[in-house]
């Protein structure tokens, strides 16, 4: 009786979890359409924040910066990225906001990555560096000459004092990277 009594309290109280996170089902009901397109994208990385399971998922190549071939992304007066993880067979012109190009993990001293966001990226050959920029949440995407792409990150496992859309993260470190 007290298992039953422990689960069905366990259900309602991840029922109410989720409702309040996903649809803003208690008292405030104004939530908008960027607010839901973020909590659908959490929900739908969730099992991608282990980096085996992004791997198998498809996120296999790990981006290098072409200048130096740091694997580890980083701007010394605004932070870092991490390292990028890109399924290749999302890069096309559509992005889908559960199913983002490319996964971020940020290297942890002890060796294993922590996840710290996405990024959406639409390369210049197939939407122009001359057009309007692509916009995936109501926000458009970032111009990167470096790697010819418009891109957009969305900081999702790690907050961001620039902002949750901002390219760059001064809590994200390359410290134990390479």
């Amino acid at each position: 009786m007290l298992y039953g009594l422990f689960s069905h309290r366990s259900a309602l109280m991840s029922g109410t979890l989720l409702c309040l996170g996903l649809a803003g089902c208690g008292a405030d009901k104004s939530v908008s359409p960027q607010q839901q397109d973020i909590a659908a994208l959490k929900q739908a990385i969730l099992p991608l924040e282990d980096l085996a399971a992004a791997q198998q998922a498809g996120y296999t190549v790990v981006v290098a910066d072409p200048g130096d071939g740091h694997t580890c992304l980083a701007d010394p007066t605004q932070g870092a990225m991490g390292v990028h993880y890109l399924n290749t067979t999302l890069v096309d012109d559509t992005v889908i906001v559960t199913r983002p190009e490319a996964l971020i993990y940020e290297p942890q001293q002890n060796g294993a990555p922590k996840f710290v966001g996405v990024e959406y990226i639409i390369p210049f050959a197939i939407h122009g560096e001359n057009e309007a920029p692509p916009t995936l949440f109501g926000v458009p995407f970032m111009k990167n000459d470096t790697f010819q792409l418009w891109g957009l990150h969305v900081w999702v496992g790690r907050h961001n004092p620039s902002g949750e859309f901002a390219m760059w993260n001064p809590d994200v470190s390359c410290q134990f990277g390479h």
